[in-house]
């Protein structure tokens, strides 16, 4: 303000006309105006303090975090302060939430898949925690229908018995007898042709008698032993007994020729050892080798197969023939032989017909001895033959006669 009136004085000084000097003093006051105001500003701007400075950007925690957190924190936070990078950071846990939340579903069927598959192996486990263990599995073992020993974990790797059953043995929960008879059928199988009935005389006969009586030949005879040597019993048909060659031998069931070939077929069961090893090879693995002749080895293999699958000699039990195949004991070419035998291969002979059969077919035409359970070959009367080759004269028929008959003897020797 001191300055103006300086300003007007000296001007009220000059010369100028009064109008023009009014004009003058108006334009230099708002030019002083406009100066103090850009001064002041100055003034301000050099005593602002200095501006605080960035703050670092919020990065994201590892931790998971609830959503809604996150979202607040950056839409509440100022702008100024995120970049995009940061908000881009920051909603990254969002994401991976959401992939979480679409993850847990497959986590869980692939929980309860685990439940699924692991659920028999806890019962098992739940069984054997409840039930106190009083037998070891390596001390259980099983009797062969041929008088071996048979490991309890030779018939599980075999597929033939489980480990539920394992663990009932091992608690007695289940007895060793009373698996045996569930596994009679790979422990024993079923009994081949153990005799003749002879319909004419109305009397049981071994096999070696009738060729002792000229009522079968002698190959007759030897092949149908053959078959009963190769499944691990000769038999008595008259008593049921079943033993080994040697022991037929002692008991005059067989004579020493007789014997000799018997022992041969009688290592189907027992196993090939090569001289000089102590390798123990199969019958199957034995006529690969050459030691046995094809045609005579896959009459004994019929036998086994007949009467309820091939004997692995060192485990001493009977397979299914998809295990037999997977070890070597068997193999699709001799399968395809015996699922679709010729004439040639048809080893047996029907005494009544002159016929070739298989060995199952002879079976189909045996009757059963009621006291023995043991199988018969009929030999009928010569008036009956003809209707016997027509199937005219049935097994029926023949086993109904085998037991008025056998049953009035035994009648009579109790009268007696």
């Amino acid at each position: 303000m001191e300055s103006t009136t300086r300003r007007k004085s000296k001007l009220m000084k000059s010369s100028l006309p009064c109008h023009l000097l009014q004009k003058k003093v108006a334009v230099e006051d708002k030019t002083a105006q406009t100066e103090e105001v850009s001064t002041s500003e100055e003034a301000v701007q050099t005593s602002a303090p200095e501006p605080a400075p960035k703050p670092e950007p919020v990065v994201a925690a590892k931790e998971t975090v609830v959503v809604e957190e996150k979202v607040i924190s950056v839409t509440q936070a100022p702008p100024s302060q995120y970049t995009e990078t940061d908000v881009l950071v920051k909603s990254e846990p969002i994401e991976e939430e959401d992939k979480k939340e679409e993850e847990e579903p497959q986590e869980e069927e692939e929980k309860q898949e685990d439940v699924i598959t692991t659920e028999q192996e806890a019962k098992i486990m739940t069984k054997t925690m409840t039930l106190q263990r009083t037998k070891f599995r390596d001390d259980i073992t099983f009797e062969s229908g041929w008088r071996k020993r048979v490991k309890l974990s030779d018939l599980f790797s075999a597929n033939l018995i489980t480990e539920e059953t394992i663990i009932e043995l091992e608690t007695e929960t289940i007895t060793v007898e009373e698996v045996q008879e569930q596994l009679r059928e790979y422990l024993i199988g079923l009994h081949p042709i153990a005799g003749v009935y002879n319909d004419r005389s109305e009397e049981k006969m071994s096999l070696y008698s009738a060729y002792k009586a000229k009522i079968i030949s002698r190959g007759t005879a030897l092949s149908l032993l053959e078959a009963q040597a190769a499944t691990g019993n000769i038999i008595d048909p008259i008593t049921g007994d079943m033993m080994c060659v040697d022991d037929a031998l002692a008991q005059g069931l067989l004579d020493r020729s007789f014997a000799a070939v018997l022992t041969r077929a009688e290592r189907g069961v027992t196993g090939y050892v090569v001289k000089g090893t102590t390798e123990t090879m199969s019958l199957f693995q034995a006529m690969q080798a050459g030691f046995i002749v094809e045609k005579h080895g896959i009459r004994l293999l019929e036998a086994q197969i007949a009467t309820g699958g091939i004997i692995d000699p060192v485990a001493n039990h009977r397979l299914p023939v998809d295990i037999a195949f997977d070890r070597g004991l068997f193999d699709q070419r001799i399968n395809k032989i015996l699922q679709d035998p010729g004439d040639d291969t048809k080893g047996f002979l029907d005494p009544n017909t002159g016929e070739n059969l298989t060995y199952l077919e002879l079976i189909e035409r045996c009757v059963e001895d009621e006291d023995t359970k043991l199988l018969l070959l009929p030999l009928v009367k010569e008036q009956e033959t003809q209707l016997y080759k027509e199937k005219r004269l049935s097994s029926k028929i023949l086993a109904e006669r085998l037991h008025s008959r056998t049953s009035s003897s035994s009648s009579t020797r109790t009268a007696d």
